[in-house]
């Protein structure tokens, strides 16, 4: 028969170290009659490492040498699990609709029985436009353009009948200047002055449209 392992003995200070705690902690674990003494005072090491492993996880204190027993959880039955429910998929939202002020982006707003939010559309604007021109034409920034093409040629037929009679005005004065034959001179600044005149071409009025908005 083998002999029984000697008990072994330390003292409180020796415990701490060699459970990794303060001996303030072993103190505390003795008052709470977790540790065993003998009549001398010492600590029976295995039978209080005994009582404090078997105290729960969470209160235990300093290095563990012994696995605390644990009763092993169940484990569940499968045929009792509840099935997870599907998810159901989240619907498409449809399309946004294009609102009415959109919906003319494509229409012709020149043409003829309009929806009614597309003549409403085209009405303002115009309001608009006719606004901005009355505006602009307070500011001195539009004129008539009938009156600027009047305007126009009335001044340019003023300056070609001026440069036609030019040459009867000045050929005497030219040609007693240059000691020459007032008519022979005459004749002459007529044709080259009406050969210019004729290179000219008639005056074309080119002004430009205002642009629509």
């Amino acid at each position: 028969m083998a002999d029984p392992e000697p008990t072994i003995l330390m003292s409180q200070a020796e415990f701490a170290r060699r459970r990794g705690v303060s001996k303030k902690t072993v103190t505390e674990w003795k008052g709470k009659g977790l540790l065993a003494m003998t009549a001398d005072g010492k600590v029976d090491v295995e039978a209080s490492e005994w009582n404090l492993d078997q105290r729960p996880a969470t209160y235990r204190g300093g290095t563990a040498h012994r696995p605390v027993r644990t009763v092993p959880k169940p484990e569940p039955d499968p045929r009792k699990a509840k099935p997870e429910r599907a998810k159901p998929k989240a619907s498409e939202a449809p399309p946004p609709r294009p609102s009415d002020g959109d919906e003319g982006d494509d229409l012709d707003l020149d043409a003829e029985n309009l929806p009614t939010p597309q003549a409403i559309r085209r009405k303002e604007n115009f309001l608009g436009l006719q606004r901005r021109q009355e505006f602009s034409r307070k500011q001195g920034q539009l004129v008539d353009r009938a009156a600027a093409e009047k305007l126009f040629f009335d001044t340019a037929r003023n300056l070609r009948d001026a440069w036609a009679n030019w040459p009867a005005r000045i050929a005497v004065v030219m040609a007693d200047e240059l000691k020459v034959d007032a008519r022979t001179l005459n004749t002459v600044l007529t044709a080259h002055v009406q050969q210019h005149l004729r290179e000219l071409g008639e005056p074309e009025a080119d002004l430009p449209r205002s642009r629509e908005p």
